[in-house]
């Protein structure tokens, strides 16, 4: 898992040739001459509202660094508010004087913050350092502020139970990235999740059955993993307290959680502990992954749901929630006479609309209390109550339609953004729910975008997020592999505008980047090598039969069985190939001949290359790829390298 440790333990701070070790990328930098050495003891400055973002620094400061903090007038380091900058914005100084962060608001102080620590070395993001680590910062200006204001990650802690520190830990690596908005969605058909004083016997369905169950291990490839769907998982709650102490730090990491009550269905906790409220009145019997059993719509229903958001409300003071709306199967609305007379009172036309109904009902209700409703695309099948979030997953045609009609929209789509989705082609990763790949690379270049989105409706995309569902994450390690360094490719894709985005840049900081990651002890998923050779439409010949690709191999070779792999990322078709070698000063030294493919339906990708010599440090090693692009193509790619296991 940390392959790279003693590489990266001989590199120092910063090198001139290299771009800062920041993700994500800032608007602007400017570079100056000269550096500023952290004081042992370090004066931090600030007016009374930054107090709390003062604390955080000198926090950092101390705890991972071992420099004392003094909250003097003096200091080194000055936070203050400038009004005139973006929103979220900061200005970063570094001079001989010190340091100065100027934010348009507390919480452009905070992602200014965020940016210094990410100028002193990695172990700021420790614990308990026992004396003072030396640290310089260059000479800079940076001047930021984030592309989109909704940057998101989503945790689902119904099918499997994150522990409360887990949680904690979730937020504080949101920060160091610059993600905004945390959705966690509290209840499911396998579990309910969340105290609710007035009904207690939600949290207490299920308590006593395994909290994960044979197959739903990721790391076990022995047999083929597979979701309980339906089988209560037990293994805890959060209680009330629980969440005031997750919210309350959030919020001092300027984090909005958003919580999510999820109906009108995965609803089978809810309904196996208080039948009353469902539309048959019975316990549910069925066990599937999209519930059949739906609440009813008659008073003391409505209001059963209106008890637990407001307790739900109560704790979570943030602007929006969730209620889910996905995935409801109208089967017992059709078959039940109650409600086919209520949709005839109502005036309605269908089961969709009579879901959009209760929608608004409960938007409605929370809306007394300054909230709104979101929804997953599945709200946009009957009609749209005014003001409602929707967070499209399905298709980006409709997160179009619905941000030309006014609504705001936060892109969720299933690729790139479901983290429960493999990684790599690789048989030896983790197994995962979503086929994917979404590979880093895929992540990193999502687009909010939308080209069927009115210039003057784009303001009504707000961002987006990746969504962390745990069916096949039953342990916090599992959720850190899924969500890492995938999240830092998020966090740039929806910070850094369009023209400062580079991969290549983003691959050699990240390198740097997961050294704070083994600081925090994070089981993040290795870092593989960068691809010798890439291609695209500007480096490639349509209807040629004899091309050529060819580029530098950063490993020293040992003997041994190599792999290079093309993989197709994009444009009209992918490419054949008949040939890929490996070469050392001129002579091939590994080849492997076979008609392979790389496109949508990839064929015969995969290149064994076998090297029987020691080949001399210091050799000029290139991999060589023969292909053609016959049909014509504006076809991108690249081919990874890498020993094969």
């Amino acid at each position: 898992m940390r392959a790279l440790s003693i590489l990266l333990a001989s590199i120092p701070l910063l090198h001139a040739a290299e771009p800062l070790p920041l993700i994500p990328q800032p608007k602007s930098v400017e570079m100056k001459d000269g550096s500023f050495a952290l004081p042992e003891t370090v004066g931090i400055r600030m007016p009374a509202e930054l107090k709390n973002e003062g604390i955080y620094l000198g926090q950092r400061l101390k705890s991972g660094l071992g420099h004392p903090v003094s909250a003097s007038g003096e200091g080194a380091i000055k936070l203050s508010i400038s009004s005139g900058l973006p929103v979220d914005g900061y200005v970063l100084n570094v001079g001989k004087s010190g340091v100065s962060i100027e934010g348009q608001n507390a919480t452009g102080v905070f992602n200014g913050i965020q940016t210094l620590l990410q100028l002193l070395p990695p172990q700021v993001y420790g614990k308990d350092a026992k004396s003072p680590i030396k640290a310089s910062l260059p000479f800079l200006t940076i001047n930021d502020s984030p592309a989109l204001p909704w940057r998101g990650l989503h945790l689902d802690s119904a099918r499997h139970f994150m522990p409360k520190d887990f949680v904690i830990k979730l937020l504080d690596l949101m920060a160091i990235h610059k993600l905004n908005r945390f959705h966690w969605h509290l209840v499911d058909s396998e579990g309910w999740r969340l105290e609710i004083k007035k009904y207690p016997k939600l949290t207490q369905v299920g308590q006593d059955q395994p909290a994960w169950y044979p197959g739903e291990d990721p790391t076990d490839h022995s047999i083929k993993a597979k979701f309980s769907y339906g089988s209560f998982h037990g293994g805890g709650f959060y209680t009330q307290d629980d969440v005031r102490e997750i919210v309350a730090h959030a919020a001092k990491l300027h984090i909005e959680i958003m919580p999510e009550i999820e109906f009108p269905a995965h609803a089978m906790a809810m309904f196996t502990a208080y039948p009353e409220f469902s539309t048959t009145g019975k316990v549910p019997v069925v066990k599937s992954n999209h519930s059949p059993d739906l609440i009813n719509v008659d008073e003391k229903s409505i209001n059963f749901l209106k008890d637990i958001l407001d307790e739900t409300m109560a704790l979570f003071p943030g602007k929006w929630i969730h209620f889910g709306g996905d995935e409801a199967p109208k089967g017992q609305w059709k078959q039940s006479e109650f409600v086919q007379k209520r949709i005839k009172e109502l005036g309605l036309k269908s089961e969709d609309e009579l879901q959009s109904w209760l929608f608004g009902q409960m938007a409605a209700h929370v809306a007394k209390k300054g909230k709104v409703a979101v929804g997953w695309e599945e709200i946009t099948h009957g009609f749209l109550p005014e003001g409602a979030v929707v967070m499209p997953w399905l298709s980006m045609d409709t997160a179009a339609k619905v941000a030309n009609s006014g609504h705001p929209v936060i892109l969720c789509p299933v690729g790139p953004l479901y983290f429960d989705s493999y990684q790599t082609t690789d048989p030896t990763d983790n197994q995962a729910l979503y086929k994917g790949p979404f590979t880093l690379r895929a992540v990193y270049q999502f687009n909010c975008d939308l080209n069927n989105v009115a210039a003057d409706k784009r303001g009504n995309i707000w961002g987006a997020q990746a969504q962390l569902w745990t069916e096949l994450m039953p342990k916090p390690e599992h959720v850190e592999y899924q969500a890492f360094p995938r999240s830092a490719a998020l966090a740039e894709a929806l910070w850094t505008t369009a023209d400062r985005k580079d991969f290549k840049s983003f691959q050699q900081r990240l390198i740097r980047h997961v050294e704070r990651l083994d600081v925090m002890k994070v089981n993040y998923r290795k870092l593989e090598a960068g691809s010798p050779i890439s291609w695209s439409k500007e480096t490639i010949s349509p209807g040629r039969k004899d091309l050529v690709l060819e580029g530098p191999v950063g490993l020293d070779l040992q003997p041994g069985t190599y792999e290079a792999t093309p993989g197709y990322q994009g444009g009209g078709f992918g490419l054949w190939f008949d040939r890929i070698e490996l070469v050392a000063d001129g002579k091939v030294i590994a080849s492997d001949a076979h008609r392979g493919f790389t496109g949508n339906n990839p064929k015969d990708a995969v290149y064994k290359l076998v090297v029987e010599t020691v080949v001399p440090k210091g050799s000029k090693v290139t991999l060589r790829a023969f292909a053609d692009s016959h049909e014509g193509t504006d076809s991108t790619g690249e081919i990874g390298f890498r020993k094969a296991k």
